[in-house]
């Protein structure tokens, strides 16, 4: 108790998107370089956050509010762009080597309570590793302390792929290229807890208590792909369709850290900082990685206008779906042994005891990102 007397993506967001490549119409005989550049509009499956980080009241009464955690959080809308080159080397056969960028985008959430009397008392809710139940600590306790609690979720994705094209004899309008290539896709995002609990008068006003645990996740995918597009190319509109399934390994890394940044133990002089926040204690912190198989299939069409012989404008929308994929707040354990640190003893001298909690336990879920592009294709 406190003193009481957050394509993978593979998502890699490729997500998105639909490739500018997918989206090019057949070259003229002439043209062997096709560059093209999209802007990107991106949204995610949410971030699950599960775990009540703070309510108003015990978890178990009816009348509980949960002021933060308990469900998901997402940046959408994301923006982004992404560039292609292609290269044709002869009437069949195409290289094509696409990038995107979508840069990162937080959001947070926050929840407060003065501390004085009358107020709302902010518990962060936990399981007690020692007895298996239900409890909680105080983040505000009145009328001793105030408190101020924040959740962050940011994230982060890019990814390339480099192709070869086969194309198949025309039929009418409509044209069909093979693809086969690899296929780069990540997706980073951490889900960051901070709580602020200083005395309120007639307590020292100068007093320094805060928190933070950090859980930072990276899903990095490679994987071999295949695909197939489908265009009509008929005069000044052109229009199709693309498939794409890539098969790889995810390399999911979570990071856990935490730390207590408080002046209480040398008469609220200068802050001193204490490894380990409320949930990032050292069972539980650290790096954690493995590798694991993921399939990563992306779907798309496109519609274009040539505005000249070489200039084409389009838009697209795509669906992209990544399988077994880290994010942060699935990551967090809250069953607890609060004897592991300061900030839950309030002592300096830990001496820990007990079970070994939290463990750490790979948590993972599936992605998907729709997104709809605008770009201008330019051949050479």
């Amino acid at each position: 108790m406190h003193r009481s007397a957050w394509l993978f993506v593979a998502a890699s967001a490729t997500v998105g998107c639909a490739m500018a490549q997918t989206t090019s119409p057949a070259p003229f005989p002439d043209s062997r370089i096709t560059l093209s550049a999209e802007a990107l509009f991106s949204w995610y499956k949410s971030s699950p956050t599960p775990v009540p980080i703070v309510t108003d009241d015990y978890i178990t009464s009816p009348s509980v509010n949960v002021l933060l955690g308990g469900g998901s959080v997402d940046t959408n809308p994301n923006y982004g762009f992404r560039l292609t080159g292609a290269y044709r080397v002869d009437a069949n056969l195409g290289m094509e080597l696409t990038g995107f960028y979508m840069p990162s985008r937080s959001t947070s959430s926050s929840a407060s309570s003065s501390g004085q009397l009358g107020s709302t008392d902010m518990l962060l809710p936990y399981i007690d590793a020692a007895t298996n139940k239900e409890t909680y600590t105080e983040i505000s306790f009145s009328p001793q302390y105030s408190g101020f609690a924040q959740t962050t979720l940011d994230d982060n994705l890019g990814g390339f792929e480099l192709n070869a094209t086969w194309s198949l004899s025309p039929q009418g309008g409509w044209k069909v290229d093979l693809i086969g290539g690899f296929r780069f896709l990540q997706l980073r995002e951490s889900y960051t807890i901070q709580t602020s609990s200083p005395y309120i008068p007639p307590y020292p006003a100068n007093d320094i208590w805060n928190t933070t645990d950090s859980f930072d996740t990276k899903n990095r995918f490679y994987g071999v792909q295949v695909g197939a597009r489908a265009w009509y190319d008929d005069g000044p509109w052109v229009g199709g369709v693309y498939g794409k399934l890539a098969l790889g390994g995810m390399q999911e890394n979570v990071s856990i850290n935490g730390f207590l940044e408080t002046n209480d133990f040398n008469n609220y002089g200068a802050a001193q900082v204490f490894p380990g926040g409320y949930f990032a204690l050292p069972t539980n912190s650290g790096d954690h990685s493995r590798s694991t198989f993921a399939v990563v299939p992306e779907v798309g069409l496109n519609v274009g206008y040539r505005l000249t012989p070489q200039a084409t404008v389009y838009v697209g929308y795509s669906f992209l779906y990544a399988s077994n994929v880290v994010r942060p707040g699935e990551q967090i354990n809250r069953t607890l042994n609060t004897t592991q640190n300061v900030a839950w003893t309030g002592d300096p001298s830990v001496k820990p005891s007990g079970p070994p909690q939290p463990t750490f336990n790979f948590s993972t879920t599936d992605f998907w990102a729709q997104t709809l592009s605008v770009g201008l294709a330019y051949r050479f």
